[in-house]
């Protein structure tokens, strides 16, 4: 802005804008120094530090660098779990070739128990095996309740020979409904064992073709037990933008009006002072 000599105070928009961009400037440098907070825990350090600047519009604005740094014990902890993961990882190297030769392997059941498949042939097996027993005594007997009768003189087919025999039969019966009946347990049974058998060693047979593959996951997933430090939330101290620009308005309308006035009183003036001109020039008229 600039007055004097008469002529009116001028306003200068770029001088002004570039005033608040600098203050404005200025201000958020300011806000990143106090953002960046150095910290110090049991378990690290976190550090800033200005490494360089960076030309925007002409102004050179601060770069910062955070490094973060582990103490002493959890950097030996580090270099230690570091230096297991590299062995780790070229043992793993070394286990691949295993886990290629078990993934391209197709599983082999040659050998296992075969399931039965005719549950049919099992009861009857079974039940042969139960009734052998049985069915030879009561052969036995019934030969021998045949002789006996045949010496008392009791004739075959006769109502005396029938009911001698309807105990012997009854007996048949029962161990054949029996024997049927645990057949069927003893199948069930032979099937569910079977089953279990091949079950596992299927169940062994796949995890001996998995295990290089778990050793390689293993080894690829050994970890260690770094704490990393945990850092703190720095109080966002912030500092306001100065109001560059109002100020210098204010100051502009105030010349403003300071000139605004001085006219006005100006040409007050030199209006009185032409009234007392004209005035004694017509008296000069009248006494001529």
């Amino acid at each position: 802005m600039q007055g004097g000599g008469g002529s009116a105070p001028q306003f200068d928009a770029n001088k002004v804008a570039n005033d608040q961009k600098n203050t404005n400037v200025a201000t958020g440098i300011s806000n990143a120094y106090l953002g960046n907070t150095n910290q110090v825990t049991p378990y690290g350090n976190l550090t800033y530090e200005q490494t360089g600047t960076a030309s925007i519009d002409g102004r050179d604005i601060p770069r910062f660098t955070a490094t973060q740094t582990l103490s002493p014990s959890q950097q030996a902890i580090y270099d230690k779990t570091t230096g297991l993961q590299s062995r780790a990882l070229d043992t793993a190297g070394n286990v691949l070739g295993s886990v290629n030769n078990s993934v391209n392997t197709p599983l082999n059941y040659d050998g296992l128990p075969q399931l039965p498949q005719d549950q049919t042939q099992l009861r009857n097996d079974a039940y042969s095996a139960l009734t052998a027993r049985s069915t030879e005594d009561l052969n036995r007997q019934t030969d021998m309740q045949k002789t006996q009768l045949a010496n008392q003189g009791v004739a075959a087919g006769s109502e005396a020979y029938n009911n001698a025999m309807i105990p012997l039969e009854r007996a048949r019966v029962d161990a054949s409904n029996q024997a049927t009946i645990n057949a069927g347990n003893i199948a069930g049974q032979n099937l569910q064992q079977g089953q279990t058998l091949r079950n596992q060693g299927i169940q062994e047979r796949t995890s001996i073709r998995n295990q290089p593959l778990q050793d390689y996951q293993a080894l690829q997933g050994f970890g260690g037990g770094v704490t990393q430090p945990t850092w703190a939330t720095p109080t966002q101290a912030q500092i306001p933008t100065t109001d560059v620009t109002s100020p210098q308005i204010a100051a502009y309308q105030g010349q403003m009006n300071a000139y605004n006035q001085g006219m006005q009183s100006s040409n007050s003036t030199m209006g009185g002072l032409f009234g007392l001109g004209g005035s004694a020039l017509m008296a000069g008229a009248m006494f001529a």
